[in-house]
């Protein structure tokens, strides 16, 4: 079954991404590819030129109980490799089947605490940096002959011949990825160095991976140490993106760009002009950085943040509401919370627009129309006018569903979505007004639900579950199949402007549910490896939480990581 294959695929590819929280965090699947000899952080570091327009590294080696836990997490992840490979036969001969028996040959090394055998530790350096905006991959690693000889391994089961080359005095791999593109990596004496490259840009690339050519100035470790203090990061990975120097390397695009989608023709001036315009928004929006803040054996936070000038961080600051929905489910699998005070949205959005009308005057950017941006901007404000400003928060969560068998349907579902505000009644009022069933009807103020009358929301011949509705103190509730649901009190000090959160065990546990209950038109052993992997996930998934926050640095995303 195709769609079988298909979901299982992504959901272990997501997973092998993810899992390791620490994964994608704290570089931990880049350590398994690095070791700790001969390439430590500072010779690593002396190689990214010190104005890179990006750099994520790992300095420090994951500590080792952090470490243990996750490789046993990985051995169960990495042993599902071949219930894939049955669930869908690659083309013998072909890079896919290559990666497939390099993933099993890995899996097989892990499972039994051989990675060493490949040449590789697990406790070592790692980074990721530009030149220019070409990606630069460096890795430590311990012993080059037994690299090779896995690759060779992986090569011989899967039929793929592997071109090994000459890139300057080292040995490498090369592959064309199309008419345009090219794969290197090299073996250095204790790195491997690879990147994804223009073909024009072949020799720049070769001769700064080979140390034929070395950055003019390159960043300091005493820079790193900085970036690190100043930001509270550990050092299990952690990086920057510095827009500035982005928008230098992408500016000729951009001016293409702008050139072609202008409404009216456009000479070097007026675009110099429009460009100008651009720049001012990146210097509003300078920097984006991220970095793990605490990490522990089953828990850690990562953070990852938009940095604004402070004006800008000002008026962000502003957009949380104080409040927010002081009832919660108690356990879902989903939920998502929203916390936008919609009259300070509509003043930043003013702010805004009058910015850019600013920027295109004074730098004379015809592109640039005030009439309709102010047209634009009228719309908008007319929309948040009629009403919207009684919502003060939104939060919407669900908790579980069950199918037909039969029918695939929906037979049972429970969820919840509650409206902040400060007038139930009268929202219950306004959102009556364009439901006429609900004309006269009153929510009583003891917070007893009402069911809502058969035919409001519109089916079309599916069933729908029954809706009920009822009025907190300062919330206005839906339930969907449940008038009873498990609740509980939430309180949060920050402004909070989104939530999202997932419990990734009851997450896998319904989709295996979910997939035992599709029908199989074969002899059904997709669908039984397809759960197998499903429940597998669900014995090593964890919580999962996201929030967006802002303070003077400006935009905040915090994730959390919480495993069982």
């Amino acid at each position: 079954m195709k769609t079988l294959k298909t979901l299982a695929s992504t959901t272990l590819l997501t997973t092998l991404l993810t899992t390791g929280g620490a994964a994608q965090a704290e570089g931990f699947f880049s350590k398994l590819f690095s070791a700790k000899d001969g390439a430590g952080f500072t010779s690593l570091l002396s190689h990214v030129p010190a104005d890179t327009a990006y750099l994520f590294a790992n300095e420090n080696a994951i500590p080792e109980d952090v470490m243990n836990f996750h490789l046993k997490r990985a051995k169960e992840v990495m042993g599902m490799m071949s219930i894939l490979e049955d669930m869908d036969k690659v083309e013998k001969g072909s890079s896919d089947s290559f990666l497939m028996a390099l993933m099993n040959i890995y899996s097989d090394k892990l499972a039994n605490g051989k990675i060493e055998d490949m040449g590789i530790s697990l406790k070592a350096h790692s980074m990721i940096y530009g030149l220019d905006m070409t990606p630069i991959m460096r890795l430590s690693y311990e012993d080059k002959d037994k690299v090779i000889a896995t690759m060779k391994e992986a090569e011989e089961k899967s039929g793929y011949k592997l071109e090994l080359a000459k890139c300057g005095d080292y040995d490498c791999l090369v592959s064309k990825l199309d008419a345009d593109k090219s794969f290197v990596l090299a073996f250095l004496d204790k790195q491997m160095v690879g990147s994804v490259y223009s073909i024009d840009d072949k020799d720049k690339i070769f001769d700064h991976i080979t140390g034929k050519s070395s950055p003019k100035e390159a960043y300091s470790e005493d820079k790193w140490e900085a970036f690190l203090k100043e930001n509270n990061y550990k050092g299990y990975g952690d990086g920057f993106i510095d827009l500035k120097r982005v928008y230098q390397v992408v500016k000729p695009m951009i001016a293409e760009s702008i050139k072609k989608d202008a409404k009216s023709p456009m000479d070097d001036k007026e675009l110099e002009n429009c460009m100008a315009v651009a720049e001012d928004h990146v210097n509003n929006v300078p920097e984006i950085i991220f970095g793990t803040k605490n990490m522990e054996t089953h828990k850690m936070d990562y953070e990852l943040l938009v940095k604004t000038e402070s004006t800008v961080s000002a008026t962000l600051q502003t957009l949380a509401n104080d409040t927010n929905i002081a009832k919660r489910l108690e356990k879902p699998i989903f939920d998502f919370g929203l916390n936008i005070n919609l009259m300070k949205l509509r003043d930043a959005l003013t702010q805004y627009s009058t910015f850019l009308i600013e920027s295109g005057k004074n730098h004379k950017c015809k592109s640039i129309d005030p009439k309709e941006i102010r047209k634009g901007m009228g719309g908008v404000m007319m929309g948040m006018n009629m009403g919207l400003g009684q919502i003060k928060s939104l939060y919407a969560a669900f908790n579980d569903i069950e199918l037909d068998e039969k029918t695939m349907q929906p037979k049972s579902v429970d969820a919840l979505v509650s409206i902040g505000t400060d007038d139930p009644a009268g929202l219950f009022g306004m959102v009556s007004m364009m439901a006429p069933p609900l004309m006269g009807k009153q929510l009583p103020a003891d917070g007893k639900p009402i069911k809502l009358p058969d035919g409001v929301i519109p089916s079309k011949g599916m069933p729908v579950p029954p809706i009920y509705l009822s009025r907190g103190e300062k919330s206005l509730n839906i339930m969907i199949g449940n008038d009873k649901p498990r609740l509980k009190d939430y309180s949060e000090t920050r402004p909070i402007i989104t939530f999202f959160g997932m419990d990734g065990k009851r997450y896998y546990e319904k989709l295996a549910t979910v997939m035992k209950a599709i029908p199989s038109p074969d002899s059904g052993k997709d669908k039984e490896q397809a759960v197998k992997i499903m429940e597998t996930l669900k014995n090593m998934m964890g919580d999962y939480q996201q929030e967006v926050t802002a303070d003077k640095r400006g935009l905040v995303v915090n994730y959390r990581l919480n495993y069982k």
